[in-house]
């Protein structure tokens, strides 16, 4: 399965005809001889235990205030933690680097320090051919975990959006197995009356290679 492909938004209430096509689909989803790769076991495992690890993340939120940064990649909307966020500037020059990913358009110095600059748009798909590069790229946001520093590009500065936990809903109980059923998206989250895909910055960055890994193992 290919990173944020045909991402579009489902109601967050499935009725039982939409679960029905949900399981249809998901089986497809393994049995498609399309797919670049098949789901293994290990891969399998790993889904399980990523919607096990997201739906404790989201549960855990109930009754709180979530501060988030909220972005966007063509025409859909992302949602992460702020705490992950360290600054978002204007986008700077960028030397491209050999044998790498498109999406990796290369390392950019940020204050001193150099570091790599993605293009989550183009990985996952959501670029439009007729929108500039440089419009689409003209901010940096800077965003650290424990695995990485990198440098996403984003068309505007994103906002900051303070949610109730008890409106971020799950993604297993709604988007799992079906073609939205993307490792990277662990909850939806509705921020000023719009449907906001609340993701893992970790999983959506290296869920390719740890993917790669098991199915050359």
């Amino acid at each position: 399965m290919t990173a944020g492909r045909n991402l579009k938004k489902k109601s967050a209430h499935p009725s039982t005809e939409d679960k029905g096509k949900k399981a249809k689909k998901g089986a497809e989803k393994v049995e498609s001889a399309d797919q670049s790769w098949f789901l293994t076991q290990e891969e399998l495992a790993r889904r399980s235990e990523l919607h096990k690890r997201f739906k404790e993340e989201i549960d855990s939120l109930k009754g709180k205030h979530v501060h988030l940064i909220v972005f966007q990649l063509g025409q859909e909307s992302f949602a992460m933690e702020i705490s992950k966020v360290n600054e978002v500037v204007p986008s700077v020059p960028i030397t491209k680097m050999p044998q790498t990913p498109k999406y990796i358009k290369g390392i950019a110095t940020i204050r001193g320090k150099g570091i790599i600059i993605l293009d989550l748009a183009d990985k996952l798909g959501l670029v439009d051919a007729s929108e500039d590069i440089k419009t689409r790229s003209a901010y940096t946001m800077v965003v650290s975990t424990e695995r990485f520093t990198v440098g996403i590009l984003v068309p505007e500065v994103p906002s900051n959006q303070k949610v109730s936990g008890d409106t971020i809903q799950s993604t297993i109980d709604n988007l799992s197995e079906t073609s939205l059923d993307e490792t990277y998206i662990k909850g939806l989250v509705k921020v000023q009356g719009e449907m906001v895909y609340f993701i893992d910055i970790d999983e959506l960055i290296e869920g390719d290679r740890l993917r790669a890994r098991m199915k050359t193992s």
